[in-house]
């Protein structure tokens, strides 16, 4: 039996510049949804009725335009480090 041994030095070291659909997706609906659509939905439907629903697709429209840019500041930035890197 043989162990296979990798040369680490000329492996680049550091953080991967892409991220797969998959994970963009993931990434993008628990930075817009997080947690307090399961806890704040009860209250908000108290307060505001139904126009509660209004408020979601509102809501939804602001994330759109959120996310449209980070995609447009990654596309400009290709570099691995999340938002800190374009300020």
């Amino acid at each position: 039996m043989t162990r296979s041994t990798r040369d680490v030095s000329k492996q680049g070291v550091g953080l991967r510049k892409e991220l797969s659909l998959l994970e963009l997706t993931i990434i993008g609906l628990v930075g817009a949804i997080g947690t307090g659509i399961l806890f704040s939905t009860a209250k908000m439907a108290e307060v505001a009725g139904p126009a509660v629903v209004l408020a979601w697709i509102l809501g939804g429209i602001f994330y759109l335009f959120i996310g449209l840019t980070y995609a447009e500041l990654g596309t400009a930035y290709p570099e691995a480090g999340s938002p800190s890197r374009f300020s």
